[in-house]
């Protein structure tokens, strides 16, 4: 068995709804420090558990988990730090230095012998109990509770504690001597700390992208979860599609976010058909893939209604005037292709529609229903995509700006989803595969860039040129469907080596890479510049501890298990 081991700031630490209740509306997660081995809470008011500085010789660590930590010291001893219950963190330290909780703002403190117990006076309440070489962290809304909780959270072993964490990784490595082991650890262990209870909204276990800064659920996010997770446990992989049918509205609307609480008022690219089917070739539920089919259909109906300009035969994206997230509804937030305010016929949603109605009509024949209507429905988005949004001249799709009639010629990732959607002759696929392998275009060092090199756009922010794996991902699956299996072996390769590399380097895997591959992930611009040490807060760089980042990278992984 092996671990993820490598310390770097900015990697979560939660407690997962795998291992019992975990709520999203009362939180406490934290993240890993940068300078010392230490976890920082984000209560209202940041708490701080501090194990040791890090010096100028760092640590070594046995295993590093989003639920865990099994540091290794200097004679050999191990000194364990587990999430074990619920807002309860326990540990045992080979060494006499006792465990320091900072808290980063005002608090009444009260001592009791071994017992510190933190009010922040906003209904927060932390204690930090340490007897012998144990000690426990418990989180809650009460001096009695808190109390009682650390006291009980003493008594437990963290060593056994520690085994039981690993049963996941036991069932799920690759073999030791695997160029990509840890990796896949690491991509688990993140996966964990990904999910939630139902509550709210929710009447099934859900996922969030990064647990911190968001607690919130996206649409295309969870589809892509779903897409990992089914390796792992494909009812659990089900659960987090069908919360996002929770959020399906009488009119088929489905919203891009919502938390246990709040639903947002746009949408996101329609994915569902496309992520049930994956699960259901682990899964075989068929009443899951009846439940998703229904939803599936009436948000494609509803995009039908209300995402076509009128007179158009495709389709077109909400935008805003916010010029960083022009385009939240295509999760491209900031890409050029969104730099005018004129109406576009979308390469991108025309595409999602017509995969989706692809997904449906096969999903139907799979329940013993006629798939004739969607099969119809593809052929016309099929003949409208290839007469509207085909350059011949340029060999490429585009945008189509309906004011000036006209394509929109930004040369964007979003270009070669034909590919997954079926959409292309086997000459324009050829064509696109050509764009694919050019370095002056999209072959660079790490490919598939959100920007071509050549555009005029092409950069180093979000969507403006980095690097992200959910479309190197669908790539990699339209370029098998067109028969292109060394293309899409060598897209695979440089995914994974480049995540791997990473990953190595940084601890995490990333929201987006540089597409030169000369730029640190956490040096890239994400609608402003980097600021170090990593602290969301003051700005949210490249996400570390990605959701789809993982669950992609995991999926990929698993064809080898």
């Amino acid at each position: 068995m092996v671990l993820s081991n490598v310390w770097s700031g900015g990697q979560l630490f939660a407690y997962s709804a795998l291992d019992g209740d975990s709520f999203a509306s009362d939180d406490f997660v934290g993240i890993l420090d940068s300078d010392r081995v230490g976890i920082r809470f984000f209560s209202k008011v940041k708490r701080e558990l501090i194990l040791t500085r890090l010096g100028k010789i760092r640590p070594a660590f046995e295993g590093i988990g989003g639920d865990f930590l099994s540091l290794l010291g200097e004679k050999g001893e191990t000194c364990r730090v587990v999430y074990a219950r619920r807002h309860l963190i326990v540990g045992r330290l080979a060494s006499p230095a006792a465990p320091i909780l900072l808290c980063h703002g005002d608090a009444q403190i009260l001592k009791e012998d071994d017992l510190l117990i933190q009010n922040t006076g906003d209904g927060d309440f932390s204690a930090l109990l340490t007897r012998g070489d144990r000690f426990a962290l418990a989180f809650g809304h009460s001096a009695d509770t808190v109390r009682a909780l650390a006291e009980e959270g003493v008594l437990l072993d963290a060593d056994a504690e520690y085994e039981e964490k690993l049963a996941l990784y036991r069932r799920f490595s690759l073999k030791e001597d695997h160029p990509y082991a840890r990796l896949y650890a690491k991509c688990l262990s993140t996966m964990k700390t990904q999910l939630y209870s139902p509550e709210g909204n929710f009447s099934h276990t859900w996922s969030t992208p990064d647990r911190l800064p968001h607690r919130g659920l996206w649409l295309w996010d969870s589809v892509f979860h779903a897409i990992g997770f089914r390796n792992i446990d494909p009812a659990l992989a089900q659960e987090l599609i069908l919360a996002v049918v929770d959020l399906q509205g009488d009119d088929g609307f489905i919203p891009h976010f919502a938390n246990w609480e709040k639903r947002s008022k746009i949408t996101q690219p329609p994915v569902l058909a496309w992520g049930a089917r994956k699960v259901y070739e682990k899964s075989g539920d068929r009443a899951f893939l009846k439940q998703v089919y229904t939803a599936a259909a009436r948000f494609w109906e509803w995009l039908r209604e209300n995402r076509r300009p009128q007179g158009a035969s495709l389709y077109a994206w909400y935008t805003k005037a916010d010029k960083n997230c022009r385009c939240d509804e295509c999760g491209m937030d900031n890409s050029p292709r969104f730099d005018t305010e004129d109406t576009l016929l979308a390469i991108d949603l025309s595409c999602f529609m017509a995969n989706e109605a692809r997904h449906l009509a096969a999903i139907a024949r799979e329940l013993g229903e006629s798939g004739e209507i969607w099969d119809q429905r593809f052929a016309e988005l099929r003949q409208e995509i290839d007469r509207i949004l085909w350059s011949e001249e340029d060999g490429f799709y585009f945008d189509y700006n309906l004011k000036k009639g006209a394509h929109h010629k930004v040369w964007a990732v979003s270009s070669f989803l034909p590919l997954l959607a079926g959409i292309c002759s086997p000459k324009q696929a050829e064509a696109l595969l050509g764009h694919l392998q050019d370095p002056e275009s999209f072959a660079t060092p790490f490919s598939v860039p959100s920007i071509s090199k050549k555009d005029a756009t092409f950069g180093s922010d979000m969507w403006r040129g980095p690097v992200w794996i959910n479309y190197n991902y669908m790539i990699i699956e339209g370029l098998e469907q067109y028969g292109f299996e060394e293309c899409a072996r060598s897209l695979r390769e440089n995914t994974l080596s480049t995540v791997n590399f990473w990953y190595r380097k940084g601890g995490v895997l990333f929201e987006f890479y540089d597409s030169e591959n000369c730029r640190a992930p956490w040096e890239l611009n994400r609608k402003g510049p980097p600021f170090e040490p990593y602290d969301f807060e003051i700005r949210p760089q490249a996400i570390r501890d990605y959701g789809w980042s993982n669950t992609l990278t995991f999926d990929l992984l698993s064809r080898e298990v």
